[in-house]
């Protein structure tokens, strides 16, 4: 999408909702957090962006996007960090149940991988206000409003930092041997992972 025109009216539309697309992901984080403090379930931070303005202007222009508006879900986002893929699992539990997920566009990284595969670990869910919540006055604005959630352990997190921040210095394509021990690495924080969650299963016990 590289129409001059058509920029400049996304660059517009970007100044007058940014504020919108922040207040509703700062709402939907402190809906999340009362609710996994309510049922004490663990976790290390939520967080929520929303994309800068040049990062989303680039995105705007992959010709992938039509309708760069209309087709770009992400541009608010909520990230939530836990200690073991148990917990992931009860949490995302809570999101289906308190947003309507749209399940097109959502995707459970782990259910990707091919049992020789290692990777990238996250779950990934774009996702409105259910409509019982935007009857009420205080969120009656976000009713069409998607936003991305990011549920992920804090050794995954770790990965998909560094990892990202790695891919950028080399513009997005990273020397082969360097790749290939970013996924060796990957397939042991995955073992960990699992680990984790079995000392926290004994614990309980």
């Amino acid at each position: 999408m590289n129409d001059k025109r058509k920029l400049q009216e996304i660059k517009n539309w970007y100044d007058k909702n940014y504020k919108l697309y922040e207040s509703c992901a700062k709402e939907m984080s402190n809906i999340i957090e009362k609710i996994l403090n309510k049922k004490n379930i663990p976790y290390h931070s939520i967080s929520y962006r929303v994309k800068e303005k040049d990062s989303y202007l680039e995105k705007c222009k992959n010709d992938k996007y039509k309708n760069p508006i209309e087709e770009i879900m992400d541009l608010a986002g909520i990230r939530i960090i836990t200690y073991t893929n148990k917990d992931v699992q009860r949490i995302c539990e809570i999101v289906k149940k308190e947003f309507w997920i749209d399940e097109k566009n959502s995707e459970d990284k782990s259910k990707k991988m091919l049992e020789d595969q290692v990777g990238y670990l996250s779950v990934h869910y774009i996702v409105t206000m259910r409509e019982d919540r935007t009857k009420l006055l205080e969120y009656g604005e976000y009713e069409k409003i998607k936003s991305e959630i990011q549920i992920r352990t804090l050794l995954q997190h770790a990965w998909a930092e560094i990892e990202h921040d790695r891919n950028y210095k080399f513009s997005g394509v990273l020397p082969l041997e360097i790749k290939r021990r970013f996924y060796l690495v990957a397939g042991v924080l995955e073992m960990m992972d699992r680990e984790f969650d079995s000392l926290s299963e004994d614990i309980d016990q």
